[in-house]
């Protein structure tokens, strides 16, 4: 049974067919360049910030709080949804 996280929402908005290739298990090769170029910006994107939160079976990329309230975000390479 697919289970709907906030990755598949956010990618039905950017890309329908990432989402349509997630639905069927359809994964990228993991060598890819791009995919790559990807984690290594993860890895050094906002060292300050906390990264990386799991809570069940949503991750969160990004966390950090200002003027008193949280924000939440996603590290992507390109900026292709605004």
């Amino acid at each position: 049974m697919l289970r709907i996280t906030g990755t598949l929402i956010w990618y039905y908005y950017v890309c329908k067919r990432e989402v349509w290739l997630m639905a069927h298990e359809l994964h990228p090769n993991q060598e890819e360049p791009f995919l790559e170029i990807g984690r290594l910006i993860q890895k050094e994107s906002y060292a300050r910030e906390k990264k990386e939160i799991e809570l069940g079976h949503i991750k969160i990329d990004l966390i950090k709080k200002a003027d008193g309230e949280f924000i939440v975000g996603e590290i992507k390479k390109s900026s292709r949804f605004e």
